[in-house]
């Protein structure tokens, strides 16, 4: 499971107060199992509604052409569970690309059908202004005008919390926003400065996916003594004193680096390993943000830009 669909998983157990009245055609009334044992299968949000139906809403980040077949597996694993109870499903489409996903499935003898909504489709500002912390959170993924309004908000959200909730609300943030990089680069800017202690056990992942998350990346970690930042996994390796902004610097680094391969990787669906490669050659972190910038809001033939400023033939 990524980091993404932890947090979203996090966010939604606590029931954001609007979008669930938004996304639900009827009040909650308890979360469901999301484990359908007879199948192994799993889904992102079951529930129980005061109609006495059963609510299903699966979040998917990328375009996946078998996305029908896989909610009609869903389903009749939902309906072997719960023959008694009707059933609605929803799929929430959280990704940066355009959605192109189908909510119909028609074979020769079965017809087949669920909601589709594009998270984009909410105004963010409806989020924002919930005393909901956790609508704040998800308004980082909908239809977003003004950038430096948002990261307001979520920064004043977290002034009432305690350091622990703080870290908590950051790194969701900071996670989802993965989904929507020019955002994050803002974000990134605003809060990479504030004290935050990240320790390894914070990191629910296997460690072979470590590397891949984003509080790996950030290099987050603070040091025992004297305010020294190191990096969550380079700071184990070096000791404090020669790891004094090493961690951060490198955790910097690899955050920009990543932030730009995801924006080419948005642009043209895939990205070159030449371009990779070049890219993590680059140390100048100032200059890997500007070009990641540039990109995010160029007119100009992306491929004939990036090629000019990384200096490919």
């Amino acid at each position: 499971m990524s980091s993404k669909d932890i947090t979203l998983k996090d966010i939604f157990e606590e029931i954001p107060h609007r979008l669930s009245k938004i996304l639900s055609p009827a009040p909650i009334k308890e979360l469901l199992p999301t484990s359908l044992p007879s199948t192994e299968l799993r889904v992102d949000f079951l529930a129980r509604l005061e109609d006495e139906s059963v609510l299903h809403i699966e979040f998917q980040s990328f375009n996946d052409p078998n996305m029908p077949f896989r909610m009609l597996r869903y389903y009749l694993a939902i309906l072997d569970r719960y023959p008694t109870s009707p059933i609605k499903q929803l799929l929430v489409y959280v990704g940066n690309r355009k959605l192109r996903m189908k909510s119909k499935l028609r074979l020769r003898n079965l017809t087949f059908s669920y909601e589709i909504l594009d998270i984009r489709q909410i105004d963010c500002r409806v989020l924002l202004e919930s005393p909901d912390p956790m609508d704040r959170l998800l308004a980082c993924l909908c239809k977003v005008e003004d950038e430096v309004y948002l990261i307001e908000k979520l920064i004043k959200t977290m002034e009432g919390m305690n350091e622990e909730e703080r870290k908590d609300y950051l790194l969701k943030a900071l996670t989802l926003t993965e989904l929507r990089p020019n955002l994050r680069i803002r974000l990134t800017e605003e809060v990479k400065h504030m004290p935050i202690v990240v320790r390894p056990e914070d990191v629910r992942l296997p460690k072979k996916k470590l590397k891949k998350d984003i509080l790996y990346r950030l290099g987050l970690e603070e040091g025992k003594k004297e305010g020294e930042i190191i990096g969550i996994e380079k700071g184990k390796q070096i000791g404090l004193e020669e790891g004094k902004q090493i961690g951060i610097e490198e955790g910097l680094l690899k955050s920009a680096q990543e932030m730009l391969i995801a924006i080419i990787e948005g642009k043209l669906g895939y990205v070159p390993e030449e371009i990779v490669n070049r890219i993590r050659e680059i140390r100048d972190v100032e200059f890997l943000r500007s070009l990641a910038k540039k990109l995010v809001s160029t007119s100009e033939d992306f491929i004939q830009v990036l090629a000019i400023e990384l200096k490919i033939s």
